[in-house]
């Protein structure tokens, strides 16, 4: 039976001096629903009431871990999620090894993005979950035609391992 992480309410750089994910509370989620009605993010995220409506509910879900991506100063510019794929039924018929996560995010402010921010990102969240006792996957699954994204998850390191299909349609 796989096990959930027990995620911290801070996940930074080792030296403090660089990006963090600060988890998501209640009041922050005008903030992200202002950037899921932006095109750059509503194109990929679908509808901002849908895709905010989930996100909440995140908030209290058992195997979905909600964070906002802050900057070396504090600053909040976008969204993160980290979540237990194995007990997921989106998941279901696909043969993942056992204590495999997955990671969704978006950059809020599009002037931000192009900048390397999201791979670093993903670069924290990979060390982080591969330092855990037991992580064996860490995985993601944006749509074959998000090519900026692509290249920004290649730039982390994450490598593609074909499209399949999901229950919300084509993945990379």
């Amino acid at each position: 039976m796989p096990t959930t992480l027990d995620l911290p309410p801070l996940i930074a750089t080792p030296d403090g001096s660089g990006l963090s994910l600060v988890a998501l509370t209640p009041r922050d989620l005008p903030l992200v629903g202002g950037w899921l009605a932006r095109p750059h993010i509503g194109r990929w995220w679908g509808p901002p009431e849908a895709a905010l409506a989930e996100i909440a509910e995140s908030l209290s879900a058992a195997t979905v871990f909600p964070y906002l991506m802050a900057d070396a100063i504090g600053r909040r510019f976008g969204y993160l999620q980290i979540y237990h794929a194995n007990p997921d039924p989106f998941w279901a018929a696909f043969p993942l090894p056992v204590e495999t996560y997955g990671v969704d995010l978006f950059i809020g402010d599009q002037a931000l993005t192009g900048r390397g921010l999201g791979a670093r990102i993903l670069g924290l969240v990979a060390d982080f979950l591969f330092g855990q006792p037991g992580v064996a996957r860490v995985q993601i699954d944006p749509e074959p035609g998000n090519r900026a994204a692509i290249r920004s998850y290649e730039k982390a390191g994450l490598r593609a391992s074909g499209v399949i299909e999901t229950p919300a349609g084509a993945a990379l």
